[in-house]
């Protein structure tokens, strides 16, 4: 297999990635969060599953994508070989990349709430304002009743999903160019707007491991990506506004 392009050879894995996804969600039995004692369910298991697939597959992407070379940036592998190397990594990410961002998809549509929860409200910049700027040592600010997902989050999620629309349409595109004649016109279009929707992924992503793995402020979250949980306490401080929904009452202004 080291002298076959994956593209080529087993292009019917990249088809049936979504639809394996789209059955997983189907398949799944889905938890709503919950308070357990001193501990509260943040992630049920599908979602870590839908997260990890199609983090690392992103993750894995950018670096294959990247050392490929984009349109407007060089190659940093050479001709030959190790091109049709990175082509096949690049190939088993795209697959391991749909089959998470479908499970999501499909998981999101099953049950819309779980994709307006990802969405701004009208207090997006109020709050992240408050949120960053008590970061910022602003003591006169007070923390603001997050909801499940900080107000900044869903500004960049916005970005996230546009970014991963372009993605997959234009790389399905480009896909297809290896087994039916696409026309150069259309393929003229879709390579550069898949490199600038890579470009908008790589920012998201670059912020996201910064807020959710580097910052201390964030662990408690990134360990509840490992075993589902967070702290009682954690959301008191950090998500009031979830903490009074998982109760019952009405959250604070």
């Amino acid at each position: 297999m080291a002298d076959t392009l994956w593209f080529d050879s087993v292009t019917w894995l990249v088809w049936l990635a979504p639809f394996a996804g789209v059955l997983a969600a189907g398949l799944s039995k889905r938890r709503d969060p919950v308070i357990e004692g001193d501990r509260v369910l943040r992630h049920d298991m599908p979602s870590r599953i839908t997260h990890w697939t199609h983090g690392i597959g992103t993750m894995m992407l950018l670096v294959s994508g990247i050392a490929l070379g984009l349109f407007f940036t060089p190659a940093l592998v050479g001709s030959g070989q190790p091109v049709w190397t990175w082509m096949n990594v690049h190939f088993a990410f795209v697959v391991m990349f749909l089959f998470g961002t479908f499970y999501y998809g499909a998981n999101t549509l099953m049950a819309p709430k779980r994709f307006r929860e990802h969405l701004p409200t009208r207090n997006a910049v109020d709050y992240t304002k408050r949120h960053y700027g008590l970061l910022l040592g602003f003591k006169k600010l007070t923390f603001p009743p997050e909801a499940k997902y900080f107000e900044s989050e869903k500004m960049a999620y916005i970005l996230a999903l546009a970014s991963t629309v372009v993605i997959i349409l234009t790389g399905l595109l480009k896909v297809a160019a290896h087994a039916i004649g696409v026309p150069a016109g259309v393929m003229a279009i879709a390579t550069p707007l898949h490199d600038i929707a890579t470009v908008a992924m790589l920012a998201f992503f670059l912020a996201h491991i910064f807020f959710a793995a580097v910052l201390p402020m964030s662990w408690p979250v990134l360990r509840s990506m490992f075993s589902g949980y967070v702290s009682l306490d954690h959301v008191k401080h950090e998500h009031a506004g979830w903490l009074a929904e998982l109760e019952g009452r009405t959250p604070p202004e």
